[in-house]
């Protein structure tokens, strides 16, 4: 079987890793990937859905997974399903539950799914008019893709209206934040839950806890990630089960029962879990339509089903008949990214903000053949070194029979890399 990874990102090197432990592949191709997922598979040059599809029916694809979300909002998977191409991912109509959070957040109040009170804006006076008139504190989200970087959290009415300033009128996350959703801040544990989806049957993953904050101690910009750890520390099975009963299964059955969507893929659910009276009750901040980065770097090393099995039960609408199965070890993937470096125009704050890039990276040779290096920022540079491309340049994920043991193991071969200005927390997995 050949298998193509459609991504070139951290948990897309990861997807393409998993597809390569399957005795049914024979070749593994990544559009358009790194130079660290090119060690691992053959990168092909293909960046639009078009090109894919092309290289896909000229070299005889049998199966295409979609790792990020930007290529299945544009309708990846239809392009491909109009031609015959097996392709795992939700279509353009399921996309938009990701595409837009405005659009989903109204559907999910519509089909009853708990969500934190919230108004949708067009209009950056009424925005503004509007967190004056509630007081309480407030999340401001641009309602397009963003890179997950499109939530802004207020404490007061002054950080919510510099909120709305930077996202409807100075456009930091572009045409994203044309329109706003603002919603009433809840307080209580985060937690991002993943389940494999192929309309009508949801198995949920194993959990990851990962860390969006730029520094230690949770403080700093948000970012797209900088490290996770899997098993999760408190989500038990009972918790599991009333997330699948109030939340997943209406969601699934409301999308085809009512807005005839069938919901194929990975269903990726940003939940805050607020005790109440009765329980606790899980309501949905956002939902992804892919894996995250860097939960699928933990989750999929400890898959020990084959993902092509689970990709074609996906697809053939058979995952009811699947167990999957996993590895009960801890993985940690502490993740380094492009600090602070000094330019020819003065100082780069680093990553998330701006950045320097072409910085020589040195000592992944070192690294212990136990741990898998995932990377996600790395190119060629002139003279064939590794270079930096990215603010997240690279992870290690380590294995250990405890947190405290994959955690030891990550920082000690982390330590044998370097490359200039690099950063990287030092709390990830420190409990």
């Amino acid at each position: 079987m050949k298998v193509l990874v459609v991504g070139s990102g951290g948990r897309d090197h990861a997807i393409a890793w998993k597809f390569t432990q399957s005795d049914r592949v024979r070749k593994v191709y990544v559009a358009h990937g790194n130079a660290g997922i090119s060690q691992t598979a053959e990168c092909v040059d293909a960046r639009t859905p078009e090109q894919m599809a092309a290289f896909a029916e000229k070299e005889g694809i049998d199966l295409t997974f979609v790792g990020p979300e930007s290529p299945l909002s544009a309708g990846i998977v239809d392009l491909f399903e109009s031609r015959g191409l097996s392709i795992v991912g939700p279509n353009q109509r399921a996309s938009r539950l990701e595409s837009s959070k405005c659009d989903t957040k109204v559907m999910l109040r519509e089909l009853g799914i708990p969500i934190p009170e919230f108004q949708v804006f067009s209009d950056p006076h009424k925005a503004r008019d509007y967190v004056r008139s509630v007081g309480y504190p407030v999340v401001v989200k641009a309602d397009g893709l963003a890179a997950g970087k499109g939530s802004l959290v207020c404490d007061d009415v002054a950080d919510a209206e510099e909120a709305i300033h930077q996202i409807m009128e100075k456009r930091i996350f572009g045409e994203a934040g044309a329109r706003v959703d603002i919603e009433k801040r809840l307080y209580g544990r985060e937690l991002s839950f993943f389940c494999f989806s192929d309309g009508y049957t949801l198995v949920p993953m194993v959990a990851a806890q990962d860390y969006k904050r730029a520094r230690d101690n949770d403080e700093g910009k948000n970012t797209g990630g900088m490290g996770s750890y899997s098993p999760h520390p408190w989500l038990d099975d009972a918790l599991v089960k009333t997330i699948m009963e109030r939340v997943a299964e209406p969601l699934i059955q409301g999308l085809r029962e009512t807005y005839h969507i069938l919901y194929r893929g990975i269903l990726y659910l940003g939940l805050m879990l607020v005790e109440e009276a009765d329980g606790i009750m899980p309501y949905v901040l956002e939902i992804n339509i892919r894996l995250g980065d860097p939960e699928a770097q933990v989750i999929l090393p400890r898959l020990q089903t084959d993902l092509v099995e689970v990709s074609e039960a996906i697809l053939t609408g058979r995952l009811k008949e699947m167990e999957l199965q996993w590895d009960p070890r801890y993985r940690l993937c502490l993740i380094a990214v492009s600090g602070r470096t000094k330019g020819k125009k003065g100082w780069y704050k680093g990553y998330p903000e701006r950045y320097k890039i072409g910085v020589p990276i040195r000592g992944l040779d070192a690294v212990d053949p136990s741990c898998l290096v995932f990377h996600s920022g790395t190119g060629w540079g002139q003279d064939g070194e590794l270079v930096t491309t990215g603010g997240r340049v690279l992870c290690i994920v380590s294995t250990g029979e405890s947190l405290s043991e994959a955690r030891e193991i990550a920082y000690r071969e982390m330590a044998k890399v370097s490359f200039q200005g690099m950063y990287y927390r030092s709390d990830i997995g420190k409990e």
